[in-house]
Formats: C-alpha cells, structure tokens, sequence
C-alpha cells in the first residue's frame, strides 16, 4: 500500500493565500478558503501565511466577522488584534486559575512556578492597559462599523424590501 507524502505548509498556504487575495476585502468564509485542502493541511497553511508570507507580502492575514482576508484595512487588522488579544487574556486568566493558583503552598516559590505567574500577571497588566485606554474589540467593532456605515454605498446594496426585485449578476 502507497503512502501519501504530506503536503508541505508552504503548498497549502501559497493555495490558501491566493484564493483569498483574489477576493478582496471581501474575504472569504473558511468553507471557501479552504479549498482543496483537508482541514489539517488548511490549518498548517494558515500558520505558515502568518509566519512567513504576510512579512513577504507586506499584508495582513485576518479573519473578520467569519472571512477571512488579506488586507492592510486598518478597522480589520485592529479588530482582528483585539479579538485575539481579549482570547489571550481569558487564556492567561484560566491558566492561572486551573493550574497556577492551586498549586500546593510549599511550590508556590519555585522558580518555574513564579515566573510562570510573573507571565499571566504581566499578560493581564498589558492587556488591562489596553483596556483602560478604550481599547477592546467592543471598540474595534464598533469603529470598524462605524467606518463602513460612512463609506458605504448609498445605492443598490442595501436590504431588498417588500415590492421590490433584487436581481443577480
């Protein structure tokens, strides 16, 4: 029986990229950018897009409001950012609460220990500063939309009313 070789990052991310440049600031939903690829290979090849081709493309890899997109849009990368840092946060508070604070006393000072705590600590202290300056992804989403209400078009785009035909092109 033939083994398959595993299809290298690069090959599923270069796949992966280029699909979704095509489309624009649109983006794409995961079940169209994904392609061929299995779930697996897209996951790989969205690792090495944000390592790797993002710095040669000089572009942003985001994925907003369900799509994903490669873009320099200033309201979609910092959305992006925001939502990943907030998940940074929560990660860093569970990790505190479901190993590091129950810890037995007696370990508490261990090396390893307090600098793993150090490390949620100073997570939380950066992340907070953010907050208190305004910025979250409540703040980014809300900019964000605000952005595009203003550049929107006026005509033909908006929501098909009662009476009225939409027709595809």
């Amino acid at each position: 029986m033939a083994t398959q070789r595993r299809q290298a990052a690069h090959d599923s991310g270069e796949d992966i990229w280029n699909r979704v440049v095509k489309a624009g600031d649109t983006g794409l939903p995961r079940q169209e950018a994904i392609g061929r690829n299995t779930d697996a290979q897209f996951e790989r090849g969205k690792g090495w897009i944000r390592d790797f081709q993002c710095k040669n493309a000089k572009k942003g890899f985001v994925l907003v409001h369900g799509h994903y997109v490669a873009t320099n849009n200033v309201d979609m990368c910092t959305l992006y950012a925001a939502l990943r840092l907030h998940s940074l946060e929560h990660q860093a508070v569970r990790i505190r609460k479901c190993c590091l604070d129950n810890l037995p006393p007696e370990v508490q000072s261990d090396l390893p220990v307090m600098l793993l705590v150090k490390t949620c600590n100073d997570i939380l202290a950066a992340l907070k500063f953010l907050n208190d300056a305004g910025f979250s992804p409540q703040a980014a989403a809300a900019e964000a939309a605000q952005t595009k209400a203003k550049t929107a078009p006026t005509t033909g785009s908006g929501r098909k009313t009662s009476g009225t035909t939409t027709r595809r092109r």
